[in-house]
């Protein structure tokens, strides 16, 4: 039995000690939860709609949050720039990857499909710009195996309609260069005789490349009507001036 008055039970010697270790432990565990959840972050890309474009974003240094990805590698900063969709297509939902291949998978899978629309078309703008998805594939590094093969087929595909529309375009220049000629040709200047025997090498060169043109143009199906807008109904106002 204690005696009344007399002093207190010293505490454990070691307790101070203890406690600052746990404190040391606790504020260790938290700056490495802080740092593997920063680096896991930082490597994340995010594919996301903004502003009417799908644009890439990185993750930050830090636990959350991330920012369009800038690079001072031109080639990186072309093949990751914002991408604009076809007209009147949707652009897909935000999406997460751990990696770069992963972007680049589902990066793939959206230029490749509006490339094949828009060369399916034959339309000069739209095959101009499903020109421009298939270089912008190209330049993907992570793409899968599967999606190379499909790339060759692609390539291969857009390569037979983009050699059409040189074609096409190139028999426009000949008519223009033979336009030309024509009048140097006929004109008083000392070049008149030099542009005489052009003229002759450029009229042949010409109706070869119309020859490729009605040869290529005799083996393609027909291409489907538009169909014709409906008529008015009556008494409906034609926009026309009363």
């Amino acid at each position: 039995m204690t005696q009344a008055g007399s002093a207190p039970a010293p505490r454990p010697r070691g307790a101070p000690a203890r406690h600052l270790l746990a404190w040391v432990l606790a504020l260790g565990l938290g700056a490495l939860a802080f740092w593997l959840a920063s680096e896991r972050n930082a490597r994340r890309w995010i594919l996301a709609p903004e502003g009417g474009e799908l644009v890439v974003k990185k993750g930050l240094a830090f636990p959350a949050g991330s920012a369009r990805f800038k690079t001072d590698d031109p080639g990186l900063a072309q093949t990751y720039a914002p991408v604009k969709p076809p007209a009147g297509v949707p652009l897909p939902s935000e999406q997460s990857f751990d990696d770069r291949g992963g972007l680049d998978q589902a990066l793939y899978e959206l230029l490749s499909r509006w490339a094949r629309e828009d060369i399916a078309s034959e339309q000069p703008e739209r095959l101009e710009r499903g020109l421009a998805f298939v270089a912008r594939a190209e330049r993907l590094p992570g793409i899968s195996a599967a999606q190379r093969e499909d790339l060759r087929a692609l390539r291969g595909e857009s390569g037979y309609y983009e050699a059409l529309w040189l074609l096409e375009r190139g028999v426009e220049d000949l008519r223009l260069a033979r336009d030309r000629l024509s009048i140097a040709a006929n004109s008083s200047t000392r070049r008149a005789p030099e542009a005489a025997v052009l003229l002759r090498t450029v009229e042949s060169l010409m109706e070869r490349a119309l020859e490729a043109t009605r040869a290529v143009a005799a083996t393609r199906p027909p291409r489907a009507a538009e169909p014709a807008a409906a008529p008015p109904a009556r008494g409906a106002p034609d926009g026309g001036a009363r």
